[in-house]
């Protein structure tokens, strides 16, 4: 019997805690994990690639609601006053904040590790030839958000 052998990117229990941890100390709210889901047909979607022995790329997302919402919570502002320029700040801020505790909990010491600059737009992003290995889904006041660990092809 042959087995394959498994991805460092697969730490959905890892990317759980770190999601958690990034949303409620940048936010200031928490999160209840769910099922995972879909993403939210309107949606902000933010990205970063870490390369090193391996590679990956993070997407982190949010129904554009909550996104709003979350962005106004941070930057101390009303929700009709937050623009989509502060929101992309904010949720490209998180996905930089989960890249680079990803990165380290990765690294293995031996290479040098990478970490793009974030990139943030109002649809779902896709990463052609990458496999999805890692997915968390949660809940909060305001709406879902998620975030998704999509290995590159070698």
């Amino acid at each position: 019997m042959t087995t394959a052998k498994q991805s460092i990117w697969e730490i959905t229990d890892v990317l759980d805690e770190l999601v958690a941890l990034g949303w409620s100390t940048f936010i200031g709210s928490d999160l209840v994990r769910i099922d995972n889901e879909p993403p939210p047909a309107s949606v902000v979607c933010s990205s970063i690639a870490i390369s090193g022995s391996t590679s990956a790329t993070v997407l982190f997302f949010a129904d554009t609601k909550l996104a709003a919402s979350g962005t106004a919570a941070v930057l101390g502002m009303e929700l009709s006053e937050v623009s989509d320029d502060e929101i992309h700040d904010v949720l490209g801020e998180l996905v930089n904040i989960i890249g680079g505790n990803l990165k380290g909990v990765v690294s293995d010491g031996e290479q040098q590790w990478g970490l793009s600059l974030p990139v943030v737009s109002n649809a779902m992003q896709r990463c052609p030839g990458s496999r999805l290995v890692a997915e968390v889904s949660f809940v909060t006041e305001g709406g879902t958000l998620g975030c998704h660990i999509l290995e590159h092809s070698s």
